[in-house]
């Protein structure tokens, strides 16, 4: 659990596949940064074609590291850039379908168990959050791929 402001918190940082399933996740102190995140979640999964995520995660390092493993970045740049090399144009068609991964994570608060936060410990809520997931993806009601994505 982190300190902040608002009191102890802490961060979930998640993967998803292309029809919106949690993949995998990781549980930080909220008072890390989100970009510390995401190269430990894709070093052990192999992605192809292309990875969206929002203005958080603009950085150089993040889209060097994805060209490198062949990965098209679809993050939009951040509304200020104080960068002598201005990042190049996000497929705003593709990122549309980032609400998938908003979706998942309205999936999983619907637990109260997981949006309340009742677990103390870190290794029991994310097994608790690992049950959940399982859960959601696993339900018939699903909601479908999406179309952006085809």
């Amino acid at each position: 659990m982190g300190r902040s402001r608002g009191g102890l918190t802490s961060k979930v940082t998640a993967l998803t596949d292309a029809q919106g399933r949690i993949v995998r996740f990781t549980l930080k102190p909220g008072n890390t940064h989100e970009i510390k995140e995401l190269v430990p979640l894709l070093e052990e999964i192999q992605v192809t074609g292309q990875l969206l995520a929002d203005k958080a995660y603009d950085s150089h390092k993040i889209r060097e590291w994805l060209a490198e493993a062949g990965i098209k970045a679809v993050i939009p740049p951040q509304r200020k850039q104080n960068r002598k090399k201005p990042e190049p144009y996000c497929d705003m068609e593709a990122y549309k379908a980032r609400h998938l991964v908003e979706n998942a994570f309205a999936d999983i608060k619907q637990f109260r168990g997981v949006a309340t936060r009742y677990c103390k410990l870190a290794v029991t809520y994310c097994e608790l959050l690992s049950l959940v997931c399982w859960v959601v993806n696993t339900r018939p009601t699903r909601r479908g791929a999406s179309p952006y994505l085809r």
